[in-house]
């Protein structure tokens, strides 16, 4: 009898051992399953990712348009002729605007550039040029801090050669904007005409000298007299979105009926 207690005793053990096994199974069984829709769908999105970064490859070699991060090349008068980057960008420049040789570079205001070895930042010299106007040169400042960009404006330079004079380098500019448009104007149109009175041309060439800075490079200030221009230590700057303005307002055909009055310039209207 105590035999028969103690086999039962034995099987009950073990049935729970059984049970407690079969209980462990089933539990990393569910587990497994668990967690295998998971990893299917992490195994099943990698190749996803992989072809995406072989699909980007792919798109440059198909003609897809991807943009580009190009660094402008440094302005530097010296190699302007010398850098096939510079040279390009400032031909572009120039073609956009019509001009071809009466300026020697066409620069933004932001931008610096270089003329031997004077380092001239744009934005000095339009803040001068305001100062010396009276007007107050105003920078825009966001909230962290930083000066917000203005406008982008293009800006002609000249840099100033033995022999130059300020009417001979405004003359040059205007020919070649007339030229661009098919209008071919004679070596002497900015000669004074009738009893030594100034020509439409003259009167343009006089109010221009109004619009351009003088800057001085080795005192990094503005000329007060254009008459003293020093070869090479000087730069002519034209604001070309004021110079151009002017040009297009006024008709050639009436060119010669300007009036200037030594600060302005218009066309008179015309009597009834």
């Amino acid at each position: 009898m105590r035999k028969d207690n103690n086999k039962k005793g034995l099987w009950t053990v073990f049935a729970v051992l059984a049970g407690a096994a079969l209980l462990c199974i089933l539990y990393v069984s569910l587990t497994k399953d668990a967690q295998t829709p998971s990893k299917k769908k992490d195994e099943a999105q990698a190749p996803q990712q992989s072809q995406t970064v072989k699909e980007d490859t792919q798109d440059a070699t198909e003609g897809i348009i991807q943009k580009k991060i190009i660094t402008p090349p440094d302005i530097d008068y010296k190699n302007l002729q010398k850098d096939e980057n510079l040279k390009s960008l400032m031909e572009s420049r120039k073609q956009r605007l019509g001009i071809k040789q009466s300026l020697d570079m066409i620069v933004e205001s932001q931008e610096q550039f270089k003329v031997g070895e004077n380092k001239v930042i744009m934005g000095d010299i339009l803040k001068k040029a305001f100062v010396k106007k009276g007007d107050v040169y105003q920078e825009k400042i966001a909230p962290s801090g930083e000066v917000v960009p203005q406008k982008t404006k293009e800006y002609g330079i000249y840099v100033v050669q033995p022999g130059d004079n300020i009417w001979n380098i405004h003359f040059n500019i205007l020919k070649e904007y007339y030229e661009h448009r098919g209008i071919s104007l004679s070596a002497k149109a900015d000669e004074p005409v009738n009893q030594g009175m100034s020509s439409g041309v003259g009167k343009i060439l006089k109010f221009s000298e109004k619009m351009v800075i003088i800057y001085n490079l080795a005192d990094k200030k503005l000329a007060s007299n254009i008459d003293l221009i020093e070869p090479l230590s000087k730069i002519v700057v034209y604001n070309m979105d004021e110079v151009f303005s002017l040009l297009q307002e006024v008709n050639y055909e009436n060119i010669d009926r300007l009036q200037f009055d030594g600060t302005s310039i218009w066309i008179p209207a015309r009597k009834q």
